[in-house]
């Protein structure tokens, strides 16, 4: 990330000792790496500020449970992105969050269009889409998820994944479209 390992080590024994100073160095190195998870799951900068400090203290606390198996860096997305999840899972039993029903779908471009992208280009873009297509996009696409372990998270089927992913792409492709009236020459 953005650590040297060892560097990495020292910082984590300080935080480990409860030492202010070195929790503010990590939370100053690894915040930025960590906020666009967030994002991708909720959408909403304020959101995700919220629940990123959430899991920052979830990985404070839980520091000492890291044995060094694995990429750190993992371990961290892991742990932000279970609570970016948890999250959701809490919004959608409080029925807070509605999705826009009145949303018209844009038509489909190949994916192509969305390859000149750049990462905040395509953050932007995500902020843009319905929650229960962004969610599953970013567990697909971004953490690598398959749709039957996407089912479970999110207690829905398969097929529902699927569709939401096709209906993800295919608004995200319209979305670039209509930035981007020029890539109808390259179709």
């Amino acid at each position: 990330m953005l650590l040297p390992p060892a560097d990495q080590d020292v910082l984590i024994q300080a935080c480990l000792r409860g030492e202010r100073r070195a929790q503010e160095q990590f939370y100053r190195a690894y915040f930025p790496k960590l906020l666009p998870i967030c994002l991708r799951y909720l959408g909403d900068r304020e959101e995700s500020v919220g629940v990123l400090n959430q899991a920052m203290l979830k990985i404070f606390g839980a520091l000492a449970s890291y044995r060094g198996e694995g990429a750190f860096d993992g371990w961290l997305a892991t742990i932000v992105r279970n609570q970016a999840l948890s999250y959701l899972r809490e919004q959608a039993r409080d029925q807070r969050k509605v999705v826009d029903k009145n949303f018209v779908w844009p038509v489909s471009v190949p994916n192509r269009a969305l390859d000149q992208l750049a990462v905040e280009d395509i953050i932007k873009l995500l902020e843009r889409l319905p929650d229960h297509l962004r969610i599953v996009f970013s567990l697909v696409v971004f953490d690598g998820y398959t749709h039957a372990d996407v089912a479970v998270e999110l207690g829905i089927t398969e097929t529902a994944s699927r569709w939401r992913l096709m209906k993800s792409r295919e608004t995200l492709q319209g979305y670039y479209r209509a930035v981007h009236p020029e890539i109808e020459n390259e179709l």
